[in-house]
This record gives C-alpha cells, structure tokens and sequence, in this order.
C-alpha cells in the first residue's frame, strides 16, 4: 500500500524527550518481569518502572550506538484521552510518541531520529488510537497521511503486546509492527527517508521513552508496559498472541 508522506518543519519544543525517572514504581497491571512506562498528568515525558533485576528499557545517550531498535510493547487504555485545554486548538491530533532513537550523531529526536507517534482520535466513530511511522530529517517531521495501525477502545483492553522495531537501512529509516489483538493479525511495515545516508549507523544515539506531545502534556495519567533488554537485543518472545501471557490491567 502506498502512503503519501507529510512532510513539516520546526523544532519541538522538548528536547530530548528524556525519561524523567530511572527506576519508579510499576504501572498496575504490568505483567512479570517488564518494565514499565508512567507519565502523569501535566508532563511530557514518563518515568521508568523496573522490576528487580531488570534492565531495560533503552535510554538516555548511548555511544556507539546502534542501527536499529526493537520491542515489545503494550498501549492500555489510559491512552484514551481528551484534551479539554490545549496548548494549542489541534494539539489534539498532535503526534505523541513511543521508544525511538536520536540519528545522525545528534543528541535531538526533533532534528534527526526515528520513533513511531500516536495519538487518540476523538472525531471518529468510534473512537480509534492511530500509529503511525515518525522520522525527523535535519527538522523536518515526516509521517504518513494514513495509520499504520489503529486500535480501538477493545484493543487496548485486551492488553496484547505489538512488537515494535525499528532498523536504518542506508537512506531510509525501515519500521515494522506484527502481533496478534483479539484474533486479528497485524503484520505492517513502512520506511521514511533518513537526512543523513553517508552517517554511519553506530554513532551515538540518544534513546527516548513513552512521550506525550506535542505541545499540550497529557490531561491524565497515561501508563503502558514495554519488554526490551538493555543491550538492543529481540526480546526472548515475539510479541502478540498472548504468547507473553499478558494479564489485564489492575482496576
């Protein structure tokens, strides 16, 4: 399938789109031995829950980085949210983002790196959770007309894994989600162009979080469970299916 490409500039107003905590407290419902992602309300960025002995996920600034990233990763509910006093009038269909990697030996994902952006769509019926593949190229922030994927209101309860992953390849920035939410398979794959093709693949990397914004942050707390060894490895299990036994959330 084809996807027309938007194509649109400026710096975003955070940085670095760092974790704001190194080891918080666990996001209920976080399934065993994962880590977990919270931001509160009135933030940006989200704190990092681990479970003993765990040590990812990836962040902050790793050199020499690397050419790809993949995870597992859950978005929940708390991701339904409705902005009753944006920043800005559209902030709500503002791109929000999930784990990615700075490029181009840049500290800024703004200016050059690569993620997938979500956000909760609030004038369709229903109501759907849009993700999209999210690449920045010296300032200019790339993403399809189209969704990758959507998720409805049923699909974050079910709490099923998607395994996210992420890969340079020369010019272009390759991305991928497969997993398996209540009975439907999802295998979609997309690429976005990468500004600095000659730049070797294992400069240094700044690794970001689960992000809201943007520039409202979020109206509610928001929380979503991530599996990703500290080394960049695949985790042990393909995401989807069940097959990480992911039970729903705590109420």
């Amino acid at each position: 399938m084809r996807r027309t490409i938007i194509r649109k500039t400026g710096i975003a107003a955070v940085v670095l789109m760092a974790a704001t905590g190194l080891s918080g407290c666990l996001a209920p419902g976080t399934p065993p031995g994962w880590s977990s992602y919270t931001i509160e309300r009135g933030a940006h960025s989200a704190a990092v829950g681990r479970p003993s002995g765990a040590t990812g996920p990836l962040e902050g600034w790793v050199s020499p980085g690397g050419a790809s990233r993949t995870y597992d990763f859950v978005l929940t509910p708390t991701a339904e949210y409705v902005l009753t006093s944006p920043t800005q009038p559209e902030d709500q269909f503002d791109w929000n983002k999930l784990p990615g990697f700075s490029d181009c030996g840049d500290f800024d994902l703004a200016r050059n790196g690569a993620m997938f952006g979500w956000r909760w769509r609030t004038d369709t019926s229903p109501r759907v959770l849009e993700i999209v593949p999210y690449a920045n190229a010296n300032s200019v922030h790339q993403y399809p007309e189209s969704a990758l994927v959507t998720l409805s209101h049923d699909d974050l309860a079910a709490t099923a894994p998607l395994r996210y992953s992420i890969q340079i390849d020369g010019s272009v920035y390759r991305f991928a989600i497969d997993g398996t939410i209540l009975g439907r398979d999802i295998h979609e794959t997309a690429t976005l162009p990468r500004s600095c093709p000659s730049n070797p693949t294992s400069t240094g990397k700044w690794y970001a979080g689960f992000y809201f914004g943007g520039t409202s942050t979020a109206p509610s707390q928001m929380y979503a469970y991530v599996r990703e060894p500290a080394g960049g490895a695949v985790p042990g299990q393909p995401g989807g299916g069940g097959s990480v036994g992911i039970p729903s959330p705590a109420s």
